[in-house]
């Protein structure tokens, strides 16, 4: 009787490496410099990356969109909106779109790229990479595709860093480093988080939800958000993260103004203090919990940030957006809810006399002591937060929208 052979270890199946696809999508018209650097900056990021990332297979398809037509200074969420389009369809793990225009910034002097790591694309300038106006000479031409292309290679590599994660190193080399000027590109090329980055990215080669069977058969969109909630729970905590909603105050002035000048108001009414006080502390603390999630139902609608197009294909990415968009607004408005309760409490206690409140409060029976305080802190940063919720409706919706889904201005 023949004894199988084994098969020899050359010969045996080799698992597949997984395999990850930047998609780059092209936005508006280059000049000729441009597009010979955008192609150049292409091959030698999938050759950098080969190399870095054996393990993995790597994929940059790239689509053109001549026809895109934005105003100077672009503004970086309608480009991100543009590259979700052509990555749902395309199913890219990551998109970055690259546009000829400056974009717009709201923090900072200028920016040459940012990412958004909560949708897994970035967007990228070469309006102020391209060296022309320093070069001089026969060569220009050629230097400048070449410094142009290692300029845009090196904003890609660091913005691909921040959608997995990566956080900024203090190395002027590294690519992750904090870049202060365009010049700063021309050093970095090292990477130091080479394992965290790849540990990150087997997650990112994994198969999507969207792409399970179970997904084509059709399903629940709750269930779908729901398995998405506890499969991508570290990615909403970073997303969230990087949005900063305990600064709410201070980057919708609207909307502090219009909670602060509420609580100054009603401060000074006699009337609201005597209604404030009377009102059970149960009862204020559901007012509270109520005019927060109302307000944070409008502040979402108003802004259009649960909006979603028909066609739109539901994937991972949107659903971890979404849900970190309502998270972070709701911690926003609990953040500016605490502000004004702070002030509320502080300017009760220290700058009305006790004789005033007393006869401001006349149906209290007796002087009011300190949860009679708190109540009425809790009530007039309950007014102070509706309030203000109407004042962020008057916040420009782009910048709105910059807040929530870019992490930085690069």
């Amino acid at each position: 009787m023949n004894e199988p052979l084994l098969q020899p270890a050359a010969e045996q199946a080799v698992p597949p490496r997984p395999r990850i696809e930047i998609g780059l999508m092209v936005a508006g018209r280059f000049d000729a410099v441009d597009r010979a650097a955008i192609q150049l900056m292409r091959k030698d990021l999938l050759a950098t990356l080969q190399t870095l990332f054996p393990a993995f297979t790597w994929r940059l398809p790239v689509v053109r969109r001549r026809e895109l037509y934005l105003e100077a200074p672009a503004e970086p969420v309608d480009l991100i909106e543009r590259v979700l389009t052509e990555r749902d369809a395309y199913r890219w793990d990551l998109g970055m779109v690259v546009t000829s225009l400056d974009l717009r910034s709201h923090f900072k002097p200028y920016m040459v790229g940012a990412p958004a790591s909560s949708l897994d694309v970035a967007v990228l300038s070469t309006a102020r990479l391209d060296p022309l106006d320093a070069l001089e000479g026969d060569d220009e031409e050629s230097v400048r595709t070449a410094l142009l292309a290692r300029r845009l290679k090196a904003l890609a590599l660091h913005l691909f860093g921040h959608l997995n994660e990566l956080p900024h190193q203090e190395d002027p080399e590294d690519v992750m480093y904090d870049f202060n000027t365009v010049e700063d590109l021309d050093r970095m090329h090292r990477l130091a988080d080479r394992e965290r980055l790849e540990e990150t990215l087997r997650e990112v080669a994994d198969q999507r939800l969207e792409e399970t069977e179970a997904y084509r058969r059709g399903g629940q969109r709750l269930g779908f958000a729901l398995r998405v909630l506890w499969r991508e729970r570290r990615n909403l905590t970073h997303a969230v993260r990087e949005v900063e909603p305990w600064r709410f105050p201070l980057r919708f002035s609207r909307m502090t103004t219009a909670a602060v000048s509420t609580l100054l108001v009603f401060l000074l009414t006699a009337e609201a203090w005597e209604f404030g006080m009377g009102q059970p502390p149960g009862r204020m603390a559901g007012l509270a919990l109520a005019a927060l999630v109302g307000a944070s139902t409008y502040v979402l609608h108003r802004q259009h940030l649960l909006t979603r197009r028909r066609r739109a294909r539901l994937s991972e990415q949107r659903v971890v957006a979404t849900l970190s968009a309502v998270v972070a607004v709701a911690l926003g408005l609990v953040t500016t809810y605490g502000l004004l309760f702070g002030m509320g409490l502080a300017a009760g206690l220290a700058l009305f006399a006790p004789e005033v409140v007393q006869a401001w409060t006349a149906s209290l029976g007796s002087p009011p002591a300190l949860r009679h305080y708190l109540v009425l802190a809790a009530f007039l940063a309950t007014l102070g937060l509706l309030t203000g919720a109407l004042g962020a409706s008057f916040e420009e919706e782009h910048y709105f929208r910059h807040v929530l889904l870019l992490d930085e201005e690069t």
